[in-house]
């Protein structure tokens, strides 16, 4: 295995370790804030102040929270964004994994496709994106021929309308 390669096998192993470890503390943080109701209501509180939120918070974080940990939750409590501490670990979870979100894999064709069909294009295009789309098809007449598959930012038009206007293009530049 080449040095680079080494060096970056290395980078990923101590990056998902020190994931792993964030996405677990904030885990049983969350978890002990679900269980202490009191604590809970103090952190949803409008008229408590950051200070007795907290101290409502730093009751509930389980003993050996790390201090990166505690220094970033106080940091949401200050900002008023404690809310958004299951988002956090989503998006840990999805750094962790290396998956985001669903992707959504819009199939657009001239005529209804079979379920056999539908099934080939689900599985090239899970090859190809990954899994973890999201399918719909549906159906344009305008389109004369062909696919128009939309997965994500890429689009791939491979419908008689798109040639038409291709060629249509080519003999214009053509002809000036």
């Amino acid at each position: 295995m080449s040095e680079p390669r080494k060096a970056n096998r290395y980078a990923m192993a101590i990056l998902e370790a020190v994931l792993d470890q964030w996405q677990e503390s904030l885990s049983q943080v969350m978890d002990a804030v679900a269980q202490k109701s009191n604590v809970q209501s103090t952190l949803e509180s409008a008229t408590a102040d950051v200070d007795a939120k907290m101290k409502a918070l730093q009751s509930a974080m389980p003993k050996g929270t790390p201090a990166e940990v505690q220094n970033f939750l106080k940091l949401l409590v200050q900002e008023g964004d404690l809310d958004q501490l299951p988002a956090v670990l989503s998006e840990l979870r999805a750094s962790i994994t290396g998956q985001g979100e669903p992707q959504k894999a819009e199939i657009v064709s001239a005529m209804e496709l079979s379920e056999k069909e539908q099934t080939e294009i689900r599985q090239r295009l899970k090859a190809e994106h990954g899994e973890g789309l999201i399918f719909s098809f549906r159906v344009d007449p305008s389109l004369m021929g062909g696919l128009r598959v939309r997965v994500g930012d890429t689009l791939i038009d491979n419908t008689v309308v798109s040639r038409l206007a291709a060629m249509r293009e080519i003999v214009s530049a053509s002809v000036r």
